[in-house]
């Protein structure tokens, strides 16, 4: 639980580092499922930078669900690119090792999760 509200804050901090500390050093993003998985820290925490550099932040839509040693949980990506604003619908799954820390990371969503606004 700590983990997931620890992503959201890190953010809402634009803070890269804080979000890529929740990883294990050998751990895997899957951002959208069926995209490349991205491995290890440094992918991890370029792949956070180039996505709060967009503004992006998130908001929890409903519980965090534990079940075993994974977290799953929907919310929503407000991204505030120059280009283009949009919010995209999203369920992320954690699976975490024997440290609690993030060992896997795979996102659910797809165009049709994705809105365009302003």
């Amino acid at each position: 639980m700590d983990a997931v509200h620890g992503y959201v804050a890190a953010f809402a901090a634009g803070d890269a580092a804080a979000a890529a500390a929740l990883f294990a050093d050998d751990a895997t993003l899957e951002d959208p499922v069926g995209s490349e998985k991205l491995v290890g820290h440094a992918a991890i925490a370029a792949f956070y930078g180039r996505a709060m550099a967009m503004g992006a932040t998130l908001r929890l839509q409903g519980e965090v669900r534990l079940a075993g040693n994974c977290a799953a949980f929907a919310f929503t990506v407000f991204v505030n690119a120059p280009e283009q604003a949009m919010e995209i619908d999203v369920i992320d799954v954690f699976r975490f090792d024997a440290d609690g820390k993030v060992a896997e990371m795979r996102a659910f969503w797809g165009p049709g999760n994705v809105r365009m606004v302003g």
